[in-house]
């Protein structure tokens, strides 16, 4: 995800599906036009709007054109005489400072492409300055709710205590590395970054790392540095998230109470209680979800209580609380079928049926869909529907459902689940049948993140069955192959490891191919970042499978590759990265 401001660069996005940012994000499939300057946006807007050129018109003639050109120009601020049509001096030297500002050929002329070119600005003009109305109003909600709080006002109003001006030997730090001094000396070469977006992006990464590792004060002072009040209240929410995945369930509780805006509120709850589900703190998860719950009273949006209790269904379904999972889906149900718009009423029970296909319901959540009319929508309930049918053992039923799946980048990872699910049960022969199947899919993807996505899981896939196959070689080249396939250096280095140390798990006599593999996949990447990012993610995913000396091994290679970073954005990120890993590592290996 690349940063960028509203008030320094203008982003024209054509949506084709959901996505969210700041520190966490869904997929977004979506084409960006970038442009510095709003003269770039309107050639950007214009393209490949030329026509033929024109017959010249000349001094004195008046035209349709030439108004409609007047026009244009008015509505900019370039020409402030009578809109009459009449070419004239004062028209020419507005259309050579329109021309020259926008970086088009100067001469003066009226022509079509010129007309066009003017009216295609106009209206991206007149959107981004209700963008920008709407960014500031947003921003003074966010301010005054921080203000309304005593324990979030001093994040505007307080007093900075500048981690970075912390007693600091960096000598000392390298010999014998802490999350503290990494994090100071991450605070330090953020104070260099220049732009602000790129500054706030770095000190949120850094705040995380700082609630992981206990450290509140340091991470509430990072806050203080992040001048968006928006950006404040994420970073709010951040810092619950981060605590709860340390395990400090109080800690956590205590951060998301502050939060001022409610949906930010809400929406932290629910990551928590997620969380702690996975953590297996199953007691926990449902006090959280019942402290939630008492924030339905304050939501006004039917919709938004429908997301809720479904989510929190699907929840406590994980934690094998079933009576509570039912009580939160039949309420869901009920809220949605109350709905009187009819499109809210449908994407209501699309997420209804989403956790329905997510807590062993697959054949209801279909049923509950059918007759919508938006079918797009659908996808999310298919997925889950055939992934629920595969677990069941109803592999037909789940490829069956698979295939409805219209989209293509979405058919691939269904039908690399449902293969792996096959092959777990036995049946190699139909998983490579099953994975054929999704490769032809990914083929035909049309976005490249969302192809290297679905090959990389298609590469996870193939190892799982050949590993399942009794340690087929023939299914290991597979899988390696599908991994090159994959676009992103650092999401295909990740996945030749994950390969590479499934294979070490199931002692397969081709360990050392795929890890030599990984080796070359991982000098293949060429930004220093990059390569830190994804030795930490390794490394706390070896951690979390029990391999704490292959953990500690990626990690010093990690540390070391970060501590050669001289540029601010990438030193910044990089320790940050790093000083959350060995928080991770540290917690594990003393946990043994």
């Amino acid at each position: 995800m690349k940063p960028h401001s509203l008030f320094n660069k203008y982003v024209l996005t054509i949506t084709l599906c959901i996505g969210t940012g700041f520190g966490f994000s869904a997929f977004a499939g979506s084409i960006n036009f970038e442009a510095n300057s709003t003269s770039e946006i309107i050639l950007l807007a214009a393209a490949k709007t030329d026509t033929p050129k024109q017959p010249r018109t000349n001094f004195g003639q008046s035209s349709k054109l030439v108004k409609s050109i007047q026009e244009g120009l008015s509505k900019q601020g370039y020409f402030l005489g009578s809109i009459d049509g009449v070419y004239g001096p004062e028209t020419e030297r507005a259309i050579r400072a329109y021309q020259k500002s926008s970086g088009l050929p100067v001469d003066g002329k009226p022509s079509e492409s010129l007309a066009s070119n003017l009216e295609t600005g106009g209206k991206v003009g007149e959107l981004l300055k209700k963008l920008e109305l709407a960014q500031k109003k947003s921003m003074k909600k966010a301010e005054l709710a921080l203000l309304s709080r005593p324990e979030t006002r001093n994040l505007i109003q307080g007093k900075i205590d500048d981690i970075s001006t912390a007693k600091h030997n960096w000598d000392e730090c390298i010999k014998k590395p802490t999350p503290r001094c990494l994090l100071i000396e991450a605070s330090i070469a953020v104070k260099e970054i220049e732009k602000p977006e790129m500054r706030n992006w770095a000190l949120g990464e850094i705040l995380v790392a700082q609630a992981k590792a206990g450290l509140a004060k340091d991470a509430m002072n990072s806050t203080r540095l992040i001048h968006d009040p928006q950006l404040i209240i994420v970073a709010l929410r951040n810092i619950a998230k981060s605590q709860a995945g340390a395990g400090r369930h109080a800690e956590a509780m205590e951060a998301v109470d502050i939060i001022p805006d409610i949906n930010s509120q809400i929406e932290a709850y629910i990551s928590i209680t997620e969380i702690m589900a996975r953590r297996g703190e199953t007691k926990l998860s449902g006090e959280t979800a019942e402290h939630l719950l008492e924030f339905l009273g304050k939501v006004k949006d039917p919709l938004t209580k429908v997301n809720i209790r479904s989510r929190l269904a699907v929840i406590f379904y994980g934690s094998g609380e079933k009576a509570r999972s039912k009580k939160n889906m039949d309420n869901a149900l009920y809220i949605a079928r109350k709905i009187n718009d009819v499109h809210l009423r449908e994407k209501a029970m699309r997420h209804v049926a989403s956790a329905m296909a997510e807590t062993g319901e697959p054949e209801r959540a279909l049923e509950l869909i059918k007759g919508a009319k938006n079918g797009a929508g659908d996808v999310p309930v298919l997925m889950a529907a055939a992934t629920g049918h595969a677990l069941s053992g109803k592999t037909d039923v789940a490829l069956s459902t698979a295939d409805a799946i219209e989209a293509v980048r979405y058919r691939a990872l269904v039908l690399s689940k449902i293969a792996a699910y096959q092959a777990g049960a036995g049946m190699t022969s139909d998983a490579g049948d099953t994975l054929e199947k999704a490769t032809e899919a990914a083929k035909t993807i049309r976005f490249p993140f969302a192809k290297a996505y679905a090959f990389s899981r298609i590469a996870l896939s193939y190892n799982d069955v050949g590993i399942s196959a009794g340690d087929d070689e023939n299914l290991l080249n597979k899988s390696l192959d599908m991994a090159d396939l994959v676009s992103d250096s650092r999401l295909r280095a990740h996945i030749i490891w994950a390969i590479s140390d499934e294979r070490k798990r199931a002692q397969s006599k081709y360990f050392d191919v795929a890890h030599e593999k990984a080796i070359d996949a991982t000098s293949d990447i060429k930004s220093s970042l990059s390569r830190v990012w994804m030795l930490c993610d390794v490394a706390e995913t070896r951690a979390g499978k029990g391999d704490l000396e292959g953990a500690w091994s990626l990690y010093d290679e990690a540390k070391t590759e970060a501590l050669q970073i001289i540029h601010p954005w990438g030193r910044s990120r990089a320790l940050a990265k790093v000083a959350i890993t060995l928080t991770d590592l540290a917690s594990k290996t003393t946990d043994e």
